[in-house]
């Protein structure tokens, strides 16, 4: 939506979402709007009546491009502006890292604080449509990190204060890529396509050469998501995993409200470690390639690990990349 330029007195968002609000009305149903955003821009998600848009919610790219970039390494791109664990716990307690701070990848200053908004007007994911399908290969997160690093970010997808959102085929850590692809007849119009893809790839630094054309049949046809990998190995344990975090979630109360004013974050970026607290629940996530002890309130109960943790005094002991979701007694 952050190319729809309105200069008119109404935006068009605006307009959407009352428009929206009265066929709901008529319907007797419950109709939402979820804006897709890079503006970091509060007016888009803040109710009308105080000067926004009305919008239900939005995606928070920052918190994805915050997690991502820890967890993968990458620093190409966007991904340039984003590396550090004090990132994701920013958009943790406030939905935005770049809130009005100077972004180095746009050389300006961007965004503006989330204030007074709730989690739940904001969407946190690991992946999307955007984030794979605008890879030159088409790579999910399955293909671009461990199972344990895949744990540590879905864990911290289900525990943030936002409205948790699954790509297809993420939550079996589906091994099909899923590339762009289009069907357009006029051939001038899908060779331009082809041809943009690649020159948009190179301040990827990846290799024209390597980037299937969207106009190709096949393209779309290795997107296809294989639904029988579910039962077997690492997708079947995904697919176990992901539903012990739904239950989870739904299970406490804590990890519901959306309060951005009762999440707590501590982290050390050299040991590479992040806890985030909600409530009585706390997240644990070991980052990096090592075992830490990561500090903990003395007395907890282990709700959910993705590996062998341990108790010790006042800490938690985690395995390399892992992660475990404690109760605070």
């Amino acid at each position: 939506v952050h190319a729809c330029v309105d200069t008119s007195a109404t935006h068009i968002l605006e307009q959407l979402a009352e428009e929206t609000a009265t066929l709901e009305a008529e319907l007797g149903r419950n109709l939402v709007l979820i804006a897709e955003s890079d503006l970091n821009d509060p007016r888009v998600v803040r109710e009308r009546a105080a000067g926004g848009y009305g919008i239900d919610a939005q995606w928070s790219d920052d918190f994805h491009h915050a997690l991502h970039a820890v967890l993968t390494g990458e620093r190409e791109g966007y991904y340039s502006d984003f590396g550090s664990i004090a990132q994701i716990a920013k958009a943790l307690r406030s939905a935005w890292v770049y809130d009005g701070c100077y972004s180095p990848h746009r050389g300006r200053r961007h965004g503006r604080p989330a204030s007074g908004l709730p989690g739940w007007k904001f969407l946190g994911y690991m992946q999307n449509h955007d984030q794979i399908g605008n890879r030159a290969r088409g790579g999910r997160s399955s293909s671009l990190m461990s199972t344990g690093k895949l744990k540590t970010a879905a864990a911290l997808v289900f525990t943030a204060p936002f409205v948790p959102m699954l790509f297809q085929g993420e939550e079996w850590a589906a091994s099909s890529p899923f590339l762009y692809f289009t069907e357009h007849e006029e051939k001038e119009l899908g060779r331009a396509v082809s041809e943009g893809r690649k020159r948009e790839f190179a301040s990827f630094g990846w290799n024209p050469d390597d980037i299937p054309d969207p106009q190709d049949p096949a393209t779309f046809e290795r997107s296809k998501l294989d639904w029988d990998e579910r039962g077997a190995g690492v997708h079947r344990e995904m697919l176990s995993w992901h539903r012990d975090l739904i239950r989870l979630r739904r299970s406490h109360e804590d990890l519901i409200d959306g309060a951005f004013d009762r999440v707590q974050t501590e982290f050390d970026e050299e040991q590479q470690w992040l806890t985030m607290r909600r409530g009585a629940i706390a997240t644990a996530c070991n980052f990096a390639g090592v075992p830490r002890d990561i500090p903990v309130r003395a007395s907890f109960e282990m709700l959910l690990t993705s590996s062998d943790a341990q108790r010790k005094q006042a800490c938690i002991h985690l395995p390399p990349e892992s992660v475990a979701v404690l109760k605070y007694l």
